[in-house]
């Protein structure tokens, strides 16, 4: 190209160009600087390629070769990794313990308590076995003891149906997530034109997109080479694949006990089951705690119901009561324990000692007044072995399902105090990269203007020189 007037009006041009294309790109910075998931940009200036004028090699200005976004591939992973375990562990944290919560000391109600209260009314009812009052004492007792485990058995059952409704949101959430990034993936194929034009915005709502799926469940996710992200789920289900993506979603079948989550090939005609294959992210958290622990917790409260409930009612059936009752024994004291059904919430008192505390059984011997051997037989199942093999009582496996579950509440709670510090340390990385400073924006803005107003310099001083050409044929 050769040199002249006209050229040092083209770099002016140019480099006037260059100034207003950094001064547009420093304003969408400060326009998107609390905009969640944005990357801050810059524009890239760089030399033209140089001419050749005689034996002279002439420089002739800048252009902007990209806008580029401040983006650490590396970091990014680390966070949507972070994001993950921190997803899982938060809300792990928070249903196991709703979950212990049914089981605080400090509520005042819990079976544990209710189980001492019946054990010393059984102890004042030996005492005076012929005394209503003492009969009447010992089902009040028997009946709130009753309702408790109903009533927490009911807790936990209804924690693991809230669990599985959310679990339907956030399957409809990821659903949505996966159709979001596969339509990215579309605009990103359209608008990108190599590495020097890049649709960065687009990037950037992607990268978010797969950060909030990072929070509900376990991915991996790699990049073809096209720059579009393919992503596989738990178990390595292909859930994303350029264009197309697949479905999750909660299967309701009863048959198959609580809820399954099924995902979906890209036409929707098959589905998977990954329920078992989640490792982390918010979904693995509720599960572990709705099929493991919640689910462990209910098959405790049963057996210690059913377990409890026939021994007692295997020695109650031996005595005899007082009144009417007092020559005929077989009678049982709790119903619902038979096994037919889940005992923890079915077990009550027998209407038969509801309607007349005559027929509690408190004697070994029928027509024998003040007769409490089958009493003491049944202050004896309190402490009776007959747990856990036969080496725990009812008691000691109580207290040992309780204590377990506080161990895991606490647990989670470190491991939540854990995955908070690792996440906010990844996410201090990756703003010093990619976050916006609205001081340094402010710079870049003084640096463009003065940029534009020396280009602006070139162009009038071409002008003058045109004018000073001109006026020579004068």
């Amino acid at each position: 190209m050769p040199t002249g007037l006209q050229h040092i009006l083209n770099m002016g041009g140019q480099s006037l160009g260059n100034s207003r294309m950094g001064i547009e790109v420093t304003g969408h910075n400060i326009a998107n600087a609390q905009t969640p998931g944005y990357s801050r940009q810059r524009a890239d200036i760089e030399a033209n390629d140089p001419t050749q004028y005689g034996s002279l090699i002439l420089g002739q200005g800048a252009k902007v070769s990209r806008i580029a976004r401040a983006h650490n591939e590396y970091l990014e992973q680390a966070l949507r990794r972070e994001t993950q375990n921190h997803g899982r562990a938060e809300s792990f944290d928070h249903n196991i313990s709703r979950l212990e919560g049914y089981f605080n000391p400090d509520l005042n109600s819990t079976i544990r308590m209710r189980l001492d209260t019946f054990g010393s009314a059984l102890r004042d009812f030996a005492n005076m076995p012929e005394e209503p009052a003492m009969r009447i004492h010992l089902l009040e007792t028997a009946n709130t003891l009753t309702t408790t485990v109903n009533v927490t058995h009911s807790n936990v059952a209804q924690l693991q149906n809230d669990i599985s409704e959310e679990l339907a949101v956030d399957c409809d959430i990821v659903s949505q997530k996966l159709k979001e990034v596969a339509n990215l993936n579309r605009e990103v194929l359209a608008l990108q034109m190599g590495d020097s034009t890049r649709p960065n915005d687009l990037e950037d709502r992607r990268d978010m997109a797969l950060k909030e799926l990072s929070q509900l469940m376990d991915v991996q996710m790699y990049k073809d080479d096209r720059g579009l992200y393919t992503v596989r789920g738990p178990g390595g289900h292909l859930l994303v694949e350029g264009i197309f993506s697949a479905e999750v979603r909660l299967d309701y079948d009863v048959a198959k006990g609580q809820p399954r989550i099924i995902a979906s090939d890209f036409a929707n005609t098959k589905g998977a089951d990954i329920t078992a294959k989640f490792t982390t992210g918010k979904i693995s958290g509720m599960l572990d705690v709705r099929d493991k622990h919640a689910q462990k917790i209910r098959d405790n409260l049963n057996e210690f119901a059913q377990t409890f409930g026939q021994a007692f009612n295997q020695i109650h059936e031996k005595g005899f009561g007082r009144g009417g009752f007092s020559d005929v024994n077989g009678r049982e004291f709790f119903e619902g324990v038979d096994g037919q059904y889940e005992a923890a919430q079915q077990i009550s008192v027998s209407r038969l000692i509801q309607q007349d505390t005559d027929a509690i059984a408190a004697g070994m011997s029928p027509l024998t007044p003040g007769d409490n051997v089958i009493v003491n037989e049944l202050i004896k199942t309190l402490n009776k072995p007959m747990f856990d093999k036969g080496t725990n009582s009812a008691v000691g496996f109580y207290d040992n399902f309780v204590a377990t579950l506080g161990s895991a509440a606490m647990s989670a709670k470190n491991e939540l105090k854990a995955s908070q510090v690792v996440k906010a340390n990844v996410e201090t990385q990756k703003e010093r990269v990619s976050g916006v400073s609205l001081d340094e924006e402010a710079a870049n803005m003084l640096k463009y203007q003065h940029l534009f107003t020396a280009s602006s310099k070139i162009i009038t001083t071409a002008d003058e020189m045109f004018k000073t050409v001109l006026d020579l044929k004068r």
